[in-house]
């Protein structure tokens, strides 16, 4: 009895000086795991921006990590072009973002004036460390669709103030793109009463500033006359494919159609029923003529000679 009585002191006095030991021994032991921060998801109101309002981007940031929080955190927001300007400075600092959760940051944007349309890429940078004071990095790309102005002008597309029946009449419109951004597979058709165009007047693409042209014939109705009316649709696309159109209201004054040469004819015959008379009457006159001169001269020579005997 005594033995064991003093082999369990003995024990527990190891186990009192061993238990400090395993404990330095766990606390001076470090997870060497570098916790991952990613871009989890980024959303902006309209899926685009532009000059004339700005707009929140919410940016959604994860820890992947499932056992390390991170701390002392750095984010920032750039785009090279200068085309996109984030409000303020760009950076915002965050103190901890825990294992496996997540961090939302609001930036507001804005395009500039002079923005090229289409998609921008925005450097997003995450500066962090670990518990242990370990510093990391990680960096992502949000894409942005900068969207600019659309607008479109024209000139003559119009008809002329007066047709006449079964002519085809032709006319030029011009369009003008007076936006920021190009215009694409930009037609025109008409739908006008006792006008046939044949088909759409395909223009096609309109740089910014730039204007183009088109001819389209119209052909006039026979069985129309009078004042008619109708429309030209203007439609068209912009650089992300939604569509716009207007629409031209137009008339004309449709005349009869006459035939001047058949008209003059018959008037002239009207005024002469006996032309043909008149033509038979000069024939014959000329033939007479042509025939008693010859025969004149013969007798003028014949007395002469009869004369010269006496």
């Amino acid at each position: 009895m005594k033995k064991f009585l003093t082999f369990m002191v003995a024990f527990l006095l190891c186990l009192c000086f061993a238990l400090p030991a395993f404990a330095a021994e766990e606390e001076t032991t470090q997870d060497g795991s570098q916790p991952r921060v990613m871009l989890y998801s980024y959303n902006i109101k309209g899926n685009s921006i532009s000059p004339d309002k700005e707009k929140e981007l919410e940016i959604v940031i994860k820890n992947y990590s499932s056992t390390k929080a991170i701390s002392n955190i750095k984010l920032s927001l750039t785009e090279e072009s200068g085309d996109i300007k984030v409000k303020g400075t760009g950076t915002q600092y965050v103190n901890r973002i825990g294992a496996n959760c997540t961090y939302t940051w609001n930036v507001t944007l804005a395009a500039s004036k002079t923005a090229q349309t289409g998609e921008h890429k925005l450097a997003l940078s995450v500066e962090y460390e670990d518990r242990y004071y370990s510093a990391y990095s990680a960096s992502d790309v949000i894409c942005v669709d900068v969207k600019q102005t659309v607008a479109l002008d024209y000139d003559a597309v119009q008809l002329p103030v007066k047709v006449t029946q079964g002519n085809t009449e032709t006319i030029s419109p011009n369009i003008m793109n007076t936006g920021k951004s190009l215009i694409r597979n930009c037609k025109l058709s008409f739908d006008i009463d006792g006008l046939e165009s044949g088909g759409v007047l395909f223009i096609g693409e309109i740089p910014a500033g730039e204007s183009a042209t088109g001819s389209a014939n119209l052909r006039v109705s026979d069985e129309k006359l009078g004042k008619v009316e109708g429309t030209i649709k203007i439609s068209y696309e912009d650089e992300f494919g939604k569509k716009y159109s207007k629409k031209v209201k137009v008339s004309t004054l449709i005349e009869e159609k006459k035939e001047v040469a058949e008209t003059e004819q018959k008037e002239e015959e009207k005024k002469n029923p006996l032309w043909w008379l008149f033509l038979i009457i000069g024939i014959a006159a000329g033939g007479g003529i042509g025939f008693g001169i010859p025969a004149i001269i013969r007798s003028s020579k014949q007395r002469k000679e009869d004369e010269m005997r006496l």
